[in-house]
């Protein structure tokens, strides 16, 4: 027999006790007896197993055990009588066969990723691309990953549209640049062409590009006298030739 759980804070840990008289641990049975549950947030559970540590699931990540599977009586703690296991079967409170110990093993561990997500998502939005590349450095399992990226943006925490927005705008705060360069940063980072045209003609409508290319042009005035140089660094922060050239006619300085 294993007895397989997880044992969640920072790290993903598994700990496995095999039956010597098994073939292979691959083809032994799993099997776990719950003797308490207990709900500590909507749709999150801790489990606490007959041996070892307790560790934590959310629901939704469930493919085969219902929730009420989970708290079949409601909130609160359930405690199942350890005096006597030897009365209990399959579909019973507290016992899970080894279909369902996996189903709970694997829920687990995809609520290690959404943790570790977590802890990126609350100091600063971020693309799906930046917070995979961050959790693979982990040593997370990319199959894991990417259900959970998955999970959180259909619940609306990830979004590559509002990190796009809130990108553009920490930026214009020390830069002033067109939009074929924005553009481009926004395409190094991971986004679809969708979205980023979407954020930046939002953008465009706060904050006029034609304005933009004056102010870059002035700061470039300050340190550059040639003027095919200036046009050139002003090509470089994403301004059309055509807008440069209209700037360049409207100023008579060079």
């Amino acid at each position: 027999m294993i007895h397989a759980w997880l044992n969640v804070r920072s790290t993903v840990s598994v700990v496995l006790v095999e039956d010597s008289s098994s073939a292979s641990a691959k083809s032994s049975i799993l099997r776990m007896i719950i003797r308490g549950i207990k709900q500590i947030l909507l749709g999150v559970y801790e489990i606490t197993p007959d041996a070892g540590s307790a560790f934590f699931l959310r629901a939704d990540y469930l493919s085969l055990v219902t929730e009420d599977r989970l708290l079949p009586y409601g909130y609160g703690r359930l405690d199942v009588d350890l005096e006597d296991l030897s009365g209990l079967k399959e579909g019973d409170t507290g016992f899970f066969n080894s279909e369902e110990t996996e189903d709970l093993y694997k829920a687990s561990l995809l609520y290690a990723v959404e943790k570790a997500a977590m802890s990126y998502l609350n100091r600063a939005e971020h693309s799906r691309s930046s917070l995979y590349s961050k959790l693979i450095k982990k040593g997370l399992e990319k199959e894991h990953i990417l259900t959970v990226l998955d999970y959180l943006e259909e619940k609306g925490i990830l979004s590559d549209r509002r990190f796009a927005s809130a990108w553009l705008r920490s930026r214009s705060i020390d830069h002033n640049e067109g939009r074929s360069r924005l553009s481009g940063e926004l395409t190094a980072r991971g986004l679809d062409r969708g979205v980023i045209k979407e954020a930046l003609d939002e953008y465009f409508l706060e904050h006029d590009e034609e304005e933009l290319c004056r102010k870059a042009l002035k700061k470039l005035l300050r340190v550059k006298k040639d003027g095919e140089k200036i046009k050139a660094a002003l090509v470089r922060q994403g301004f059309s030739f055509k807008m440069i050239q209209k700037i360049f006619s409207e100023t008579n300085i060079l």
